[in-house]
């Protein structure tokens, strides 16, 4: 008794950001068709404030048609990573060949001896070779996990270089882990507990196929913006990790730019998307509101853009 007592007074005693004023959310639908008319193609953008949604646009689809993520993906797989180290049943800090050993018997050491949070915080290294990987003619995230493995390290580990690599090797480190596939696995460590659906892994084309969780996710805007929220420690609502671990996925382990698959880019985070003809990205403002665009488009040229505008927005 004394223990739920202590709690309720604690949780009684947080403070979160103060909903936006009607001034600061005023015509926000408005201002969502503006992003949306940046947009080409198929999409759609929403916006998410305490668990409710309070704006959203739309082309061709809603806040609830699934549409590729691209590297949004990689946020996806890293709260995978991060519920199996809750759970314990991964050291982040341990050698990512320690889970993986017949996979990386007879490779590159210096791959298999990083650390999981290198992985995670793209700092073990490797480029990306995704494109070579289509460009040969592989047709499967786990031909392409395989080339990573068989790849050799060729920038200084410890130092923050963007690569889906990394990705597509913690794709198979969920697999191998869970003994479910991917798509199960972050079923039920991800989209389960949040009560969404949280769509699937698209395999169906040459530019997904090989991409894994590094890139190949399809979900609704509406999901996503819950997932987000659920990272988010500084507000309400469901949470997919307990306190100490959301602290830990937004700690800085390499490079403050980037934190566990979430990026930091000015006054928010969340993720940015570029895959030949998609551009989505998720933000997460001081307010606390989610704002998430997808599009099966080629605007704006570069996703950051569309970050930095739906950051803009309060």
């Amino acid at each position: 008794m004394r223990r739920f007592v202590l709690v309720f007074a604690i949780s009684c005693a947080m403070v979160f950001p103060a909903a936006p004023t009607t001034h600061a959310r005023g015509n926000l639908d408005g201002r969502l068709e503006k992003i949306l008319e940046s947009l080409s193609g198929r999409s759609a953008v929403v916006a998410l404030y305490r668990g409710r949604v309070i704006g959203s646009a739309g082309r061709d689809a809603d806040l609830y048609t699934p549409l590729h993520l691209a590297s949004v993906s990689k946020t996806v797989t890293a709260a995978a990573v991060m519920r199996l180290a809750e759970r314990g049943d991964i050291d982040l800090n341990a050698p990512i060949g320690k889970y993986l050993a017949r996979f990386f018997a007879d490779r590159d050491p210096k791959i298999a001896s990083q650390p999981v949070s290198a992985f995670l915080n793209h700092a073990t290294g490797l480029r990306s070779n995704n494109l070579r990987a289509v460009s040969s003619g592989l047709t499967t995230w786990q031909m392409y996990a395989a080339q990573a493995a068989a790849g050799r390290v060729k920038a200084t580990p410890g130092r923050y270089l963007y690569s889906n690599d990394n990705y597509v090797l913690l794709t198979k480190l969920v697999v191998e882990v869970s003994d479910k596939s991917f798509s199960v696995a972050v079923r039920d460590l991800v989209w389960e507990p949040l009560g969404v659906d949280g769509g699937r892994l698209d395999v169906t084309t040459r530019a997904t196929q090989v991409l894994g969780g590094a890139g190949a996710w399809v979900a609704s805007a509406h999901d996503v913006a819950v997932l987000f929220a659920a990272l988010n420690p500084d507000s309400p609502g469901t949470k997919l990790l307990p306190p100490k671990w959301l602290a830990r996925l937004h700690s800085v382990a390499y490079a403050a730019e980037y934190r566990n698959g979430l990026r930091y880019r000015g006054a928010a985070w969340g993720h940015t998307g570029s895959l030949y003809a998609v551009r989505t990205a998720a933000a997460v403002t001081k307010s606390g509101t989610v704002y998430v665009a997808l599009s099966e488009g080629i605007r704006p040229s570069r996703s950051e853009r569309l970050f930095d505008a739906l950051a803009r927005l309060g």
